[in-house]
């Protein structure tokens, strides 16, 4: 894992190799832009604002990833894309499933996975909300753009956008006839495929479009211990699939079905113990001790004693309705989703049932939104008014092995959210304009949970709690010419208050309140250059209050439980820039940079926690960096290539806000990927060579440090490097 130094000097040499900085979304391959003397940066249209306008006219700190950037930088999957945005940051959860995407963007964000915690950053596909963070881990095939909103988002997107959004937008059907299919192979046994196909069934008035995907290979990591079962680690063996029907009966109405499924079944990501001593939590057993510890952090010296199983079934399906109504127009998204899945993790790291555990857990949800949308006042005033509702069900049942004792926790529980909001934009001149918008959510949430230790119950309780908030947003923007843009803005978000879910006895079941941020913003967007060069920058300060964190503790009775708790305080400030570039013909080069201040996070008056490492929020880096390039150029006559690389970086981290030490921690790394792609100028076929995680990279999304309780400290390996082959056919 590099040092600061060892980045700098690896930043000067790439940044050499790419030439400057810029951002994310580059042309397709064949460039997408007329073959012409004039060549330019592409105008990107986002909805971030829940109405189409340009990225550079948002004033929102926003990254915008068309489906054509996302195959140029190779990302399959939504966690491919923290490598890419200023100050957002990946980690797998501590189930440890490739399934799961748990994201934190300026440092706020949520690693557990239990269903009564939510999520810190909202992941929402198509408009629908997806409450969970396993199953969140969405592959990108198929897909129109992502957006990836940062700071709280809570008028318009609401509960548990805390610390912002990322938003996936599916591709529809466009009633022509056509496709594509893709067929990749590489090391780890990858054997991967794609298809897609477009097709009218009744002209201009009904349009369909199938999407299939199967990922299939043998992981990065290897458990030596056949206690466990013993083989490949982070293996998939996983098929999606996706039908959408689009009606339009009249040019002002349009009724878009969509299904899809997802099946997963492989093993979770290595975890292997990087510490241990013998003591109370372990004296029982004796399975190496510090010559089980993995020396230099190798992902394929694994030992695990509960089975690695990582099974997972996502179902989903949604109607979104548009009729236009004169001057305005209404949409109604309709939705509901279920998913079910059983993963096993073994949190000593070793041969021994120090600490194990198989959870059984299961949850669907239903929502409903309606948004109404106009203008007034001869155009001056774009306007917004909506209402919300959500109802999820979750069971999350864990098996646990603690000290070779086994512990039963059924934790269900009930979720019914309500929410109205508004939102104008109204022009006092042609350059400037005020935004003002409001929401009001109420929440109530019912859990039951039985907990038994052994043969002996310990918790047979139903509570129940009802939470609300107020969310509201102020900005000013201000269009000093055709291609600069300022603004600055302030808002509210709050996380919903929920239940510590894995109680040892009735007084561990108790509530915890919502979560609120204040932040405040200063932007500015431009295209310079005639469009060649584009910078955008965002200054922000952020007041973080009553942060939930879940830690890994003893309780009064001097049982080792696992509490979340309304526990911590912060105040996060940085700055965030993203430049684009084209300097010449076929040439792209692109950056980003993210600096945020985390690490003065305080305990609340009643709790302590660990901060010996410092005092930081889990999971968030003070420095992020991305770098890349893209060359495209003729081969012959009638044959264009692509050659291109990247390189991200993110700074030291801590997993856990009760786990900051030394042992655990992640003290930084960088990736470096590349491709190259060539194929004739009609896009017919084309052939794509890559490399991802080329200098083999060792680092951990993850960690738990429980050196006082059982003795032992372990963490989890992200992938290792992988290289292969993609052959793809537009027909």
């Amino acid at each position: 894992m590099p040092t600061t130094s060892t980045f700098l000097t690896r930043a000067l040499m790439y940044s050499t190799c790419v030439a400057t900085l810029a951002v994310t979304s580059a042309p397709a391959f064949a460039q997408g832009q007329e073959a012409d003397s004039t060549f330019t940066l592409e105008e990107i249209v986002v909805t971030a604002r829940k109405r189409a306008e340009s990225l550079q006219e948002t004033p929102i700190a926003i990254s915008a990833f068309s489906a054509e950037a996302l195959e140029d930088r190779g990302a399959g999957n939504i966690n491919d894309v923290a490598g890419l945005v200023p100050n957002l940051q990946y980690s797998s959860s501590a189930s440890g499933t490739v399934g799961a995407s748990s994201f934190a963007i300026r440092g706020i964000g949520q690693s557990d996975f239990i269903t009564t915690t939510e999520p810190g950053v909202g992941v929402y596909l198509d408009g629908v909300y997806l409450a969970r963070v396993t199953g969140a881990a969405l592959d990108l095939a198929d897909v129109e753009r992502v957006e990836v909103l940062r700071g709280p988002q809570g008028t318009l997107f609401g509960r548990n956008t805390i610390g912002g959004a990322v938003s996936v937008i599916t591709a529809k059907p466009t009633g022509e006839l056509g496709g594509k299919a893709e067929v990749t192979v590489g090391n780890h046994a990858r054997f991967n495929g794609r298809f897609s196909a477009d097709f009218p069934i009744v002209k201009d008035v009904l349009a369909g479009k199938v999407s299939f995907l199967a990922k299939n290979s043998d992981g990065y990591g290897y458990d030596n211990d056949p206690a466990g079962g013993g083989g490949n680690l982070g293996e998939e063996r996983d098929v999606a699939g996706r039908v959408q029907l689009l009606y339009t009966p009249k040019d002002d109405m349009s009724f878009l079905l969509s299904a899809d499924h997802t099946r997963r079944r492989g093993t979770v990501m290595p975890l292997g113990r990087v510490g241990y001593v013998q003591n109370a939590g372990n004296a029982a057993f004796d399975d190496g001790g510090t010559n089980s510890v993995i020396p230099y952090d190798d992902p394929n010296l694994v030992r695990y004693d509960t089975p690695a199983d990582d099974e997972l079934d996502v179902y989903g399906v949604s109607l979104t309705s548009d009729f236009g109504l004169g001057n305005m127009d209404l949409k109604l998204i309709t939705a509901y989703r279920e998913q079910s899945g059983v993963s096993g993790q073994d949190f000593d790291g070793g041969s021994s049932p120090i600490l194990n555990q198989v959870i059984d857990s299961s949850q669907d949800q239903f929502s409903q939104e309606i948004q109404l949308t106009g203008t007034s006042f001869d155009d001056r005033l774009e306007w917004l008014v909506g209402a919300y509702y959500f109802r999820e069900t979750g069971q999350f049942d864990q098996d646990v092995v603690l000290g070779g004792v086994p512990i039963l926790i059924y934790t269900g529980s009930t979720t019914d959210s309500y929410a109205l909001f508004a939102q104008g934009s109204y022009s006092l001149t042609e350059k400037l304009s005020v935004t003002a918008g409001l929401r009001w959510t109420s929440e109530k949430k019912s859990v039951d949970v039985d907990t038994f230790f052994g043969p002996f119950q310990l918790v047979d309780e139903v509570r129940d709690e009802t939470f609300s908030a107020f969310s509201p947003k102020v900005s000013v923007e201000y269009q000093a010419t055709d291609d600069v843009m300022v603004y600055a803005s302030v808002g509210r978000g709050f996380r919903s208050g929920g239940f510590n879910g894995r109680p040892f006895s009735p007084n561990d079941l108790f509530p915890f309140d919502e979560e609120t941020t204040t932040a405040y913003e200063v932007g500015l967007k431009s295209d310079l250059m005639d469009r060649k060069l584009r910078i955008n920058v965002a200054g922000f300060y952020t007041d973080y209050k009553d942060i939930q964190l879940t830690a890994t503790t003893q309780n009064d009775l001097g049982q080792f439980v696992v509490l979340t708790a309304n526990a911590g305080k912060a105040e996060i400030y940085g700055i965030e820039a993203e430049v684009q570039a084209m300097p010449v013909e076929g040439l792209f080069v692109y950056g980003g940079l993210g600096y945020a201040n985390n690490g003065n996070l305080d305990p609340q008056t009643g709790f302590t926690f660990d901060t010996s490492a410092g005092k930081n929020l889990p999971g968030a880096s003070e420095w992020t960096l991305s770098l890349g390039g893209d060359y495209r150029f003729e081969v012959g006559d009638d044959w264009m290539a692509m050659i291109g690389a990247d390189y991200s970086w993110r700074s030291r981290y801590d997993h856990q806000a009760s786990n900051q030490t030394a042992t655990v921690e992640e003290d930084g790394y960088g990736l470096l990927n590349a491709r190259l792609t060539v194929g004739p100028e009609d896009e017919s076929w084309k052939l794509t060579f890559y490399g991802k995680n080329l200098t083999d990279e060792v680092y951990r999304v993850y960690g738990q440090d429980s050196m006082s309780s059982q003795g032992v400290a372990v963490v989890w390996f992200g992938p290792t490097r992988e290289y292969g082959v993609k052959l793809g056919f537009n027909f």
